[in-house]
C-alpha cells in the first residue's frame, strides 16, 4: 500500500519517521510529510507544498493510506470535504504525537485502516482503537473477506446489511463454486455448492462468476476477480468497439463483468489508444507480452495459429495466448471471438487467484 505519514509537530514527525520505517519493513511504500512553515527540519521527512487542508485532495487521490499524527479533530475537519465512498476512499488512521493511541478513522474494512492501525500498534506499543461493529463483536466482516479473497460484492448495498447481521451474532452461510481456504466458525458456515438451490433461510454469501445465479433477499454475490480478456485489434480501433466485444464475450460465456481483472495484449499493441482507454474505462490493468512469449505460449498450450496474423504480427495469434499468459493456473474459457476489427478471448483462473 502507498501510505503518506503526516505530522504537524517536531515530536510527531519523529514518530512519523519511526512509523514509516515500520511500514516499509512490512512491505508498504511509506513517505513522511510535515506541514509548510514548521520550525524544524527532520531527516526522512519532506514538506507538503501547501497547507494541509489544501493538499488533502491530492493526498486522497495519490495515496491508499494516510497516517495522520495530530489531534483527531484536525483529522476529521481536514478529510471531511474529501470523503466519498468507502470502496474508493483511502484508509485513514489518526495517532497522537506521544504514540499512545492509533485510531482507525476511515475505510476500516475495505480500505484496510483497521489492519493498518493494528500493524502500527503491534510495533509501537500504542493501543489500537477499532470501532467497527463486527470487530468489536469479534465477528468477520463480509467486505474484509471479499477483500482478502479478491472478490467483488454485488450488490454493494448488501455489505452493510450482512455486516449488521454478523455484528448481532447471526450466521452467514457460505456457498462457493470454487475451493476457498475458508474455515467454519461461529459466524461463517460453509455449505456445499450443490446445495445452493435447496431450501434455505438466513444470510448467504454466494461466490460465483456466473450470471445465471441471482441474488435473493438476504444474499450477497461475491464475484471472483479471476478473468482476463486477451485483446487483438486493427490499428486505430476505437475503445467503444473493444469494450463492446469484451462485454459481448463475457455475456456469451455467462460471466459477470465484475470478474474481469485485466486486459492483455502483445507489446506491439501496447500503445493503441483504444486498448488503453478500454482498460481505463473498465478500471483494470493492461498487461502486455512480447512476441517470443506469445509464440511460446501458442506452442506450449497447443493454441491455434493464424497465417494471416503471423504475416502481420510475426506471431500465430494474440488474444488467446495473451489471455493465458496473464492468467496464472488458467484455462481458456472462451476462444477467439471475432468482432469488427477486434478479437477477444477469455481465460479464467480456477484457483489461487487470491494468492
Amino acid at each position: 500500500m502507498r501510505i503518506a505519514v503526516i505530522a504537524v509537530t517536531e515530536r510527531g514527525a519523529g514518530l512519523g519517521v519511526r512509523v514509516a520505517l515500520i511500514l516499509r519493513e512490512s512491505g508498504h511504500d511509506a513517505q513522511v510529510f510535515t506541514v509548510p512553515g514548521a520550525a524544524f527540519e527532520m531527516d526522512g521527512a519532506a514538506r507538503l507544498q501547501g497547507p494541509l487542508g489544501r493538499e488533502m485532495g491530492g493526498l486522497f487521490k495519490h495515496y491508499r493510506g494516510l497516517v495522520m499524527i495530530m489531534a483527531l479533530g484536525i483529522v476529521v475537519r481536514t478529510i471531511a470535504p474529501h470523503i466519498g465512498d468507502k470502496r474508493s476512499d483511502p484508509a485513514v488512521v489518526a495517532m497522537d504525537e506521544r504514540g499512545t493511541h492509533v485510531i482507525s478513522v476511515l475505510s476500516g474494512h475495505t480500505g484496510g485502516a483497521n489492519d493498518l492501525a493494528r500493524l502500527i500498534a503491534r510495533h509501537t506499543g500504542a493501543g489500537a482503537v477499532i470501532t467497527t461493529a463486527t470487530d468489536v463483536m469479534g465477528a468477520p466482516a463480509v467486505d474484509v473477506l471479499a477483500r482478502d479473497f479478491k472478490l467483488q460484492p454485488e450488490p454493494a448495498g448488501s455489505v452493510k446489511k450482512i455486516n449488521g447481521a454478523l455484528a448481532r451474532g447471526e450466521k452467514l452461510y457460505w456457498y462457493s463454486e470454487y475451493h476457498l481456504p475458508l474455515e467454519e466458525s461461529a459466524y461463517l458456515v460453509p455449505r456445499p455448492w450443490e446445495t445452493l438451490g435447496g431450501e434455505s433461510s438466513g444470510w448467504r454469501a454466494v461466490v460465483t462468476g456466473r450470471n445465471d445465479v441471482a441474488a435473493e433477499d438476504g444474499d450477497i454475490l461475491l464475484r471472483p476477480r479471476n478473468l482476463v480478456a486477451g485483446v487483438g485489434c486493427k490499428k486505430g480501433a476505437a475503445s467503444s468497439a473493444i469494450l463492446r466485444e469484451v462485454k459481448k464475450a463475457l455475456a456469451e460465456a455467462g460471466r459477470s463483468l465484475l470478474c474481469l481483472k485485466a486486459l492483455a495484449t502483445i507489446d506491439k499493441k501496447s500503445s493503441e489508444e483504444g486498448i488503453i482507454e478500454a482498460a481505463e474505462e473498465l478500471k483494470v490493468p493492461l498487461l502486455v507480452f512480447n512476441s517470443e512469449d506469445i509464440n511460446k505460449a501458442i506452442e506450449d498450450l497447443g493454441l491455434q495459429k493464424s497465417e494471416f496474423v503471423t504475416g502481420k504480427m510475426g506471431v500465430g495469434g494474440v488474444c488467446e495466448p495473451a489471455a493465458m499468459l496473464a492468467c496464472r493456473k488458467g484455462i481458456l474459457l472462451a476462444g477467439k471471438i471475432k468482432g469488427p476489427g477486434v478479437t477477444v478471448a477469455l481465460a479464467e483462473e480456477k484457483s489461487g487467484w487470491w494468492e
